[in-house]
């Protein structure tokens, strides 16, 4: 061994400047040097407390790769109990089975524990040697100095890799999607930022493909949210397999994705829509289940639609709107899009307005039977008169309505409203006779307390006085909840009627079993009835059918004297129609009919 002078001087100049990362390649050659050891090791201890990983390991006068053993036998399981463990002199025999020790022919082995500022051990430095150490009286604070700085570095490097470690994950959870393993949304919106800048600067084209799948809510509802993730996840590979150098894919939330592609025009745009809507074509088997899926897209192209990245994503969103109503299911942006979705926000902000503020009204629509010709009913229609955009007709803002969820609250302001008008009729001194019918959403439906608002809407006046009307449509939502909510009404006195009947796909088996007193049938039948013998038919069957199961009928639409005698031939019970009566307001109603 050096004299200390010499020995202290190499160690300064291995440990390097404080405040200097420590090179632990370069520490363990000077350690090599103080001790004139063949072999010099700096290993850190793994997580699991009984393995050493090698990060540093100086042997025969070069570095050797890094290495993990375990400590059990070896001289290194020692070392981590006391602070400077020696071995002066036949280490080899002692611990036979180090495999290390013999390979090296080791006969010496000199040992510190390496720990961090706080006094946790994290690893140990040893110098090994093929004849007996010559450990001088200073050489263990040699080592003391040396094995400090080391394990003070090696914690730093512990805490470092921790953090970046952490700082990934952090950017997995900011950036990626966990389901798919793409990118979200997020991490579309800077990359199309960037993309956005990048064009501007080359004067070149970008363009965005909304990609937005159908029917995968059904099997996130039938099958489970599991199984529908496995679902997105096979998407995504397809989707991947068909990403061409310049396009960008990622998924959005849902059962949304985006692609964007740099450098394009229009007709490579329709060429990838193409390419990434085929990759749908084949089924995807899951679970020994078979699902079809296909998408509606929407695209935009920058700078052409869009100046700007929030734009361009705004109006590839709007063109995918579009192209859900459109058969193609594909549609690119164009201005009049942008205008038509400005009109409609207007209409929402109107309309949600007009319910807030009491400004609808209805009109009323009378039914009189076939066979006495008297007054039998009537049915409550929604109107709404905007001052700005005038009359609005229903089949806007009902699907509207529908559309910003406030279906229920204009159901209930409907029903409100028609008790308020039957009681005022009693105070006018003209009772209203049979029934007036109220029409209920499908969305309505789907509330599970639906006969218990309903009552407690209606008890103003006698349930017997009041109707309900829910479309064929609208009961097969739900049917099992349907049978319970309409045999609670029932039990109640509301009478129950299926709205639009013949358009649906309802069962005879539920047919039975909702506690509906009547048919409605749909005016499309009945306007063609007398020129269409298939037509003919059908408002046939639905009257038979109707009077085998003891309900009564009503015919919508009727416009003509000779449809009216034909559905009274066939036994049709109740008419209403613009030849008997077209919807007026409260007042008129009562002069005309009561």
């Amino acid at each position: 061994m050096m004299a200390p002078e010499d020995a202290f001087r190499l160690l300064a100049d291995g440990l390097g400047k404080a405040g200097t990362p420590l090179a632990f390649d370069h520490l363990v050659e000077r350690i090599s040097a103080i001790f004139d050891g063949e072999h010099v090791l700096i290993g850190k201890l793994l997580s699991d407390n009984a393995t050493i990983r090698t990060v540093a390991f100086w042997s025969h006068g070069s570095l050797q790769p890094a290495a993990v053993y375990t400590l059990a036998g070896t001289p290194c399981e020692h070392v981590l109990n006391d602070e400077v463990c020696e071995f002066t002199e036949g280490v080899c025999q002692r611990f036979p089975d180090d495999v290390m020790l013999q390979e090296l022919g080791v006969e010496s082995y000199v040992g510190v524990p390496l720990r961090s500022p706080q006094g946790h051990l994290v690893g140990l430095l040893a110098v090994l040697s093929s004849r007996p150490l010559d450990l001088a009286a200073y050489g263990s604070e040699v080592l003391r100095i040396a094995a400090a700085q080391a394990g003070a570095e090696m914690a730093r490097r512990s805490e470092e890799e921790k953090r970046r470690s952490s700082d990934y994950r952090i950017q997995q959870l900011i950036y990626w999607d966990s389901v798919t393993g793409l990118p979200n949304r997020r991490c579309l919106m800077e990359r199309l930022e960037e993309a956005c800048e990048q064009a501007r600067l080359r004067d070149s084209c970008l363009g965005l493909i909304y990609l937005d799948l159908q029917r995968f809510r059904q099997i996130n509802d039938t099958q489970g949210h599991e199984l529908g993730d496995q679902v997105l996840a096979e998407i995504a590979s397809r989707f991947s397999a068909q990403a061409e150098a310049g396009e960008f894919l990622a998924r959005l939330g849902g059962d949304e994705f985006m692609v964007l592609l740099t450098d394009t025009r229009p007709a490579a745009m329709a060429h990838a829509i193409e390419r990434y809507r085929n990759s749908l074509l084949a089924p995807i088997l899951l679970s020994e289940r078979s699902f079809s899926i296909s998408a509606s897209v929407g695209a935009a192209l920058f700078p052409r639609d869009a100046d700007n990245a929030q734009s361009l994503f705004q109006h590839a969103s709007i063109a995918l709107n579009h192209a859900k109503r459109d058969s193609s299911r594909t549609r690119f942006f164009t201005a009049t899009m942008a205008d038509e979705l400005q009109q409609h926000e207007i209409l929402q902000l109107r309309f949600s307005d007009a319910l807030a503020k009491g400004k609808l009204s209805l009109a009323f629509q009378p039914q009189f039977s076939l066979k006495s010709g008297k007054l039998i009913g009537a049915e409550a229609l929604c109107r709404w008169h905007d001052e700005i955009l005038g009359q609005v007709s229903p089949g806007i803002f009902i699907p509207l309505a529908e559309e910003q969820g406030l279906i229920r609250p204009l159901g209930e302001w409907v029903l409100e409203a028609a008790c308020q008008q039957i009681a005022a009729w009693e105070r006018q001194g003209k009772p209203f006779p049979g029934r007036l019918s109220v029409n209920v959403s499908a969305q309505q439906m789907d509330d599970p307390r639906l006969a218990e608002h309903i009552q407690r809407i209606a008890t103003r006046v006698s349930p017997g006085k009041l109707g309900l009307e829910l479309t064929e449509s609208g009961l097969m939502r739900n049917p099992e909840q349907t049978v319970r909510i309409t045999r609670a009404l029932c039990k109640a006195g509301f009478s129950l009627a299926i709205d639009d009947f013949g358009t649906g796909y309802s069962s005879l088996t539920y047919l039975k079993r909702f506690a509906a007193d009547t048919l409605k049938i749909d005016m499309s039948f009945v306007q063609d009835m007398l020129k269409s013998s298939h037509d003919h038919a059908i408002v046939s069957t639905i009257i038979a059918m109707a009077q085998t199961l003891g309900m009564q009928t009503v015919a919508e639409g009727v416009e003509e004297a000779e449809q009216a005698e034909a559905l009274r031939a066939l036994g049709c019970t109740g008419v209403q129609g613009f030849h008997f009566g077209r919807p007026v307001d409260g007042n008129t109603f009562a002069e005309l009919w009561l």
